[in-house]
C-alpha cells in the first residue's frame, strides 16, 4: 500500500535579502543581517559565524525600516582607529570592538543607529539628512549616500564630520564605495546608479576637488561596487547591475583621475543574476540569485583596455538539501579566514526559514593548487537544528534560544511592557476582579454581541494575563473569552507580549476551535460539525497574528507541521463548496441582469410610444388663423352632400366587375357562346347573298 503524503505546510524557497542590508565584520568572524518583521520594526541578528549562533539582536527605534548596514570599529579608550586591511587568518585588534551600523527610514526621516553586539549595548542614534540609499565602510572611513549629500561619518562613529553635495549627473545613488587610492586628507569615492562617477572628497576643505564624467556600465540600477587593491595599472572595482549575470571590471589607467575604463569580464554560465559578490587575494565569488556560487582567478594583471577579456568558466559550488537534492537558498557568502597555506574556504549562510541562518564552509581549493570544478554541499533538509554535541541516534533537538544580547526599542504604545509581564505560567493566575476588569466591552467590529461590559476598556496587557490563565488552566469558557476579541492591533499586541512557551498551545487551540460547533464545551457537544463565519473569523486573526509574530519560533517545534497539517486540512474541506457557490453566483448574477435589461428595455418602449395628443376645444394656446377673402369659381371643388355616395358607388362598381368577372371565369360557356355567334354570322351571310343573286 502506498503511504500518503501529509498535508502540510509548503516547503517553499526562502529569497535572499538584498546584500545592502548584510555584510561581514572586517574579520568575517561575525555576520550581521536585517531581517523586515510585518507590522514591527525591522530587527538586526548578528551571528558568530564559526559557532553557527546568533550572539546579538537589536530592534530598530520608532518600527523604522533598515536600508544599509556597515561595520566599523571604535577605540575603548576613545581614540581614533583606522581599520586594517584584510589578511588571512585572524588577528588581535586589541582594544579596539566593532561596532555595527545600520541606517533606516521612517517616512521622509533617516537614521543612523550605532550598536556594540559584544556587549549588546545600543550605543547612540545619528538624524541624517536626507532619505539614505546606500552606505560604504573601511579601513579609509565610512561614507553615507542619501538622494542629493554625501556623508562622512567622523571618529568614534559620533556624528555626521563632512557633507558633500553629489553632482547632478548623479540622483539617488544606489551604491557608494571608496577606492584604495584614498588617503586621509582625500577620499576617491566612486557612487552608482544606472552610470558611475567618481568623486574625490577632501576633507581638510570640505570641497568637491574632482569629479569624472558619468561612466554608463547598466541599463539597470547598480546594487554593489567593490574596490579591488591596487596595482600599477591603476585602480579597480567590480560592478553588479541589478538582473545582470555578469560582473564586469572597471579600471582607472594609471591615475585616480583618469576616465575609468572596461577591463574585465567574470561572466557566469548561469542564467540567475548576480546577488553579491566576495573577494580574497586570490579569487572572486559570485553569488546568485538561484543559490549557485561561481568562483573565479581574480585578474589584476595583463588587463587589456582595447579588448577586454573574460572568464566564462567559473568553478560552481552549490549546496543541495534533501533526496531531491534541491538548490538551497543562501542570503550572502564569503571568504572564511584561514591559516596561510591552507586552501580557500568559503562560508555559506544558507536560510531555513523563519529568518534563520545556518552556516556551512565549503572547501573551494584542491590541496595541490588550483580550483575544485564543482563542489557540492549536500545539507538536511529538515529546517530543525540539531546541537553539536548531540549522540549519534538521538532526536533531541535545539528549541529556540534567545540571544544572549537583544536590545528592544521603546514600545510606543502607553501600555505595560512585555518585560513586566509574568514570563512563569504559575505565576500568572489571574482573581476574578481581575478577571472581570479583563473581560471585552462593546460590540465587536462585525457587530455580534460582546460578553458581558466592564468598566474598563481592554487593554493588550489584561487580556494577555487572561489568555495566559486561560491556556494554562484549559478553561474553554474563559478561552471563548480571550478569543472572542477581534480587533487586529489588539491580537498582534497581545501575542508580542504573550510568553514564548505559550505560541504553540494557542495555535492548537484555535484550531480545534476552528473545528468545533457552536456550544461545543456544553453537554451534548453543541450543534454544527465546525464555526460558522463570524465565529471563525475571530479565530482566524489569532490564528494569523500568532504567525506573523512568532512564526520564527514555531519554525523551530517539531509538532508545528502536524497542526498545521489539520489547519490545511480545515480550510481545505470549508473550501469544497466556494467553486460551486462561485459558479452559483455567477449564473444569479446573468439571471439578475438579464431581468434588468429586459425590464429597461420595456420601459423605452413605453416611453417611445407615448400616450398620444388630446384636442380640448377651447384650451388650446396656439390659434390657427383663418384667411378671409375672393376665391376663384375654379378654385371652389364640388363637395358630396351625400354622405356615403361616392362609397357605394364604388361597392356597385365592384360588385360589376366581380360578376363579370365571375361569368368569364367558365371557359365552357364562354366557347358555347361563342360558336353560336358564329353561326348566327354565317346564316345572316348566306341570306345576304341570296337576296343579291335574286336581284340580279
Amino acid at each position: 500500500m502506498a503511504r500518503s503524503s501529509v498535508a502540510g505546510p509548503s516547503r517553499q524557497r526562502v529569497p535572499a535579502p538584498s546584500s545592502a542590508v548584510s555584510g561581514f565584520n572586517p574579520a568575517r568572524t561575525h555576520f550581521a543581517l536585517a531581517l523586515p518583521v510585518l507590522g514591527a520594526a525591522d530587527k538586526v541578528q548578528v551571528w558568530d559565524v564559526a559557532a553557527d549562533s546568533v550572539i546579538a539582536e537589536f530592534e530598530l527605534p520608532g518600527a523604522a525600516k533598515a536600508v544599509s548596514v556597515a561595520w566599523s570599529s571604535v577605540s575603548s579608550s576613545g581614540s581614533t582607529k583606522r581599520r586594517r586591511r584584510r589578511k588571512s587568518g585572524s588577528e588581535a585588534a586589541g582594544t579596539d570592538e566593532d561596532v555595527l551600523l545600520v541606517a533606516s527610514i521612517k517616512g521622509d526621516q533617516s537614521n543612523l543607529a550605532v550598536y556594540l553586539p559584544s556587549k549588546g549595548e545600543a550605543l547612540r542614534t545619528i538624524s541624517l539628512p536626507g532619505k539614505v540609499t546606500a552606505m560604504w565602510s573601511d579601513e579609509y572611513g565610512v561614507i553615507i549616500a542619501t538622494e542629493s549629500n554625501l556623508l562622512v561619518l567622523g571618529p568614534e562613529a559620533a556624528a555626521i564630520a563632512h557633507t558633500f553635495d553629489l553632482p547632478s549627473s548623479v540622483k539617488a545613488p544606489s551604491a557608494v564605495a571608496l577606492l584604495p587610492t584614498s588617503t586621509g586628507e582625500e577620499l576617491h569615492a566612486i557612487v552608482g546608479a544606472k552610470s558611475v562617477v567618481a568623486v574625490h572628497l577632501s576633507t581638510t576643505s570640505s570641497s568637491i576637488t574632482h569629479t569624472s564624467s558619468p561612466l554608463p556600465v547598466s541599463t539597470t540600477s547598480v546594487t554593489s561596487l567593490q574596490p579591488l587593491p591596487n596595482t600599477q595599472q591603476g585602480a579597480s572595482f567590480l560592478v553588479v547591475c541589478e538582473d545582470d549575470r555578469t560582473v564586469n571590471q572597471y579600471t582607472f589607467p594609471g591615475s585616480p583621475t583618469a576616465a575609468a575604463k572596461l577591463s574585465y569580464r567574470y561572466t557566469s554560465p548561469t542564467l540567475s543574476p548576480v546577488h553579491s559578490v566576495a573577494l580574497s587575494d586570490e579569487f572572486v565569488a559570485a553569488l546568485h540569485d538561484d543559490g549557485e556560487i561561481s568562483v573565479f582567478p581574480i585578474a589584476l594583471t595583463d588587463l587589456n583596455f582595447a579588448r577586454p577579456k573574460s572568464n566564462n568558466k567559473p568553478a560552481k559550488v552549490k549546496l543541495v538539501e534533501g533526496k531531491e537534492g534541491k538548490t538551497a537558498s543562501i542570503c550572502r557568502v564569503e571568504f572564511a579566514p584561514v591559516d596561510d597555506g591552507a586552501p580557500a574556504v568559503l562560508s555559506c549562510g544558507r536560510m531555513v526559514g523563519g529568518g534563520r541562518v545556518k552556516w556551512y564552509s565549503a572547501t573551494i581549493e584542491q590541496p595541490e593548487g588550483g580550483l575544485a570544478t564543482n563542489v557540492v554541499v549536500k545539507t538536511d533538509a529538515q529546517d530543525l537544528v540539531a546541537p553539536k554535541d548531540t549522540a549519534k541516534g538521538s532526536n533531541n533537538l535545539q528549541r529556540y534560544t534567545a540571544p544572549a544580547h537583544a536590545v528592544q526599542a521603546a514600545d510606543d504604545e502607553k501600555d505595560e511592557s512585555a518585560a513586566a509581564l509574568p514570563a512563569d505560567v504559575d505565576m500568572a493566575d489571574l482573581t476574578l476582579g481581575e478577571r472581570l476588569l479583563a473581560a471585552p466591552t462593546g460590540p465587536q467590529p462585525n457587530g455580534d454581541a460582546a460578553a458581558p461590559p466592564a468598566k474598563g476598556a481592554t487593554t493588550a496587557a489584561s487580556l494577555t494575563r487572561l489568555l495566559v490563565q486561560a491556556l494554562h488552566t484549559s478553561d474553554p469558557a474563559l478561552l471563548t473569552l480571550c478569543l472572542s476579541h477581534r480587533d487586529p492591533v489588539l491580537i498582534r499586541n497581545t501575542v508580542r507580549k504573550l510568553p514564548v512557551d505559550l505560541s504553540l498551545p494557542l495555535v492548537k487551540a484555535c484550531v480545534e476551535r476552528l473545528g468545533q460547533g457552536k456550544g461545543a464545551n456544553r453537554r451534548g457537544g453543541g450543534r454544527g460539525g465546525a464555526q460558522n463565519e463570524q465565529q471563525g473569523r475571530g479565530t482566524v486573526e489569532w490564528v494569523k497574528g500568532v504567525l506573523i509574530e512568532r512564526g520564527h519560533i514555531l519554525m523551530t517545534i517539531p509538532s508545528l507541521p502536524g497542526q498545521l497539517a489539520t489547519l490545511s486540512n480545515l480550510l481545505a474541506s470549508r473550501m469544497e463548496l466556494y467553486e460551486p457557490l462561485v459558479s452559483l453566483s455567477g449564473r444569479l448574477d446573468l439571471a439578475l441582469s438579464q431581468i434588468a435589461l429586459r425590464r429597461q428595455a420595456a420601459e423605452a418602449m413605453e416611453v417611445d410610444k407615448g400616450d398620444g395628443e388630446h384636442y380640448v376645444e377651447g384650451e388650446s394656446d396656439d390659434e390657427v388663423p383663418i384667411e378671409v377673402g375672393e376665391e376663384d369659381e375654379d378654385d371652389i371643388e364640388d363637395i358630396n352632400m351625400m354622405g356615403g355616395s361616392s362609397d357605394d358607388e364604388d361597392e356597385d362598381g365592384d360588385e360589376d366587375d366581380s360578376e363579370d368577372e365571375d361569368e368569364s371565369d367558365d371557359p365552357l360557356e364562354s366557347d358555347e357562346e361563342g360558336l353560336l355567334d358564329l353561326e348566327a354570322e354565317e346564316s345572316d351571310d348566306d341570306e345576304d347573298e341570296e337576296g343579291d343573286s335574286d336581284d340580279e
